[in-house]
């Protein structure tokens, strides 16, 4: 009889057979460790003992049931890595969702850091034209470090990003733009940068690490948004304002559209490692990741 159980750290369900009841190993989607309940049957009822001429009379175990014991621990934790995983039992689709996501924001940012070497110094958010108005989207800037080479030197920056020539590009979003579970328009992204005075992102100006004074895994770099996201080409950029709550809201996102995640959201620190915000984060918090230089280091357990 196989045992339904839940991981309690990200919602993942599966099941596993009796034999492993009471046993311990890590999660196959979140690797933190998962408790299957219950207890073994044969030792389900206090006192009883099992009757076997392998058991050490004393109270011990004979080495062959030492070696069982082991082969089933191996067991139990080649099931939760996967290892023993068949079809019926594949991860449901909102874990695979968030694998991807996490992979596309990995790549994100290590092409942004790509791109820091190379130029000494980040992308632009956006570039203007002479009235200030957006042109260009970091996202365009950042394709040739992305292995779209030949995407980048079809994109006209003498026009604007909805230009006659550039307009033809619109439906051409690079899937590492994409938000998997996002079931709108597929050339539409929720990537975004914020740009604000305080932010780690400015508008016709390459952002170096010296003017950081807040500790890079405590900063976002890029984050998710809600709702049904804008053109991959798009400039516009996301303000605070528009990223944190009114003062009167208790907490981030409490009357904003669903998250693109059960519970939440995902963003990608500076120094490219990726984390979870929850739904309820305090939009305090929220804004001390958003800022590079506000004085407060945080935590980056999120």
């Amino acid at each position: 009889m196989a045992i339904a159980f839940t991981c309690p750290h990200c919602g993942y369900q599966r099941s596993a057979s009796e034999a492993y009841a009471g046993s311990s190993g890590p999660c196959a989607s979140c690797g933190a460790i998962v408790k299957l309940p219950g207890v073994q049957a044969e030792l389900a009822s206090p006192g009883k003992l099992p009757v076997n001429p392998d058991v050490d009379r004393a109270g011990g175990m004979s080495p062959f049931q030492a070696s069982i014991v082991v082969l089933v621990a191996f067991a139990f934790v080649c099931v939760l890595l996967g290892g023993l995983t068949t079809p019926s039992m594949s991860p449901p689709r909102r874990v695979t969702d968030r694998r991807e996501c996490v992979n596309n924001l990995h790549a994100i940012s290590s092409a942004l850091l790509k791109f820091y070497v190379m130029k000494e110094g980040f992308p632009r958010a956006y570039i203007t034209d002479e009235n200030g108005q957006p042109m260009h989207s970091w996202r365009v800037l950042l394709l040739p470090h992305l292995d779209q080479e030949a995407l980048y030197r079809q994109y006209d920056f003498n026009e604007p990003w909805d230009g006659p020539n550039n307009r033809k590009l619109m439906d051409r979003c690079p899937d590492v733009f994409r938000c998997p579970p996002h079931e709108g328009d597929r050339n539409f992204t929720r990537y975004q940068v914020v740009v604000a005075p305080g932010t780690g992102w400015k508008a016709n100006e390459r952002m170096k690490f010296p003017e950081f004074t807040d500790e890079l895994l405590n900063t976002i770099m890029v984050i998710e948004t809600d709702g049904p996201g804008t053109n991959w080409l798009d400039p516009t950029p996301l303000t605070l304002e528009e990223v944190l709550p009114p003062p009167r809201k208790k907490s981030f996102w409490a009357a904003s559209p669903p998250a693109p995640h059960p519970g939440g959201r995902h963003a990608v620190n500076f120094d490219g490692r990726v984390h979870f915000l929850p739904d309820d984060i305090e939009a305090d918090e929220l804004r001390r990741l958003l800022l590079i230089n506000d004085g407060a280091t945080g935590s980056d357990e999120h």
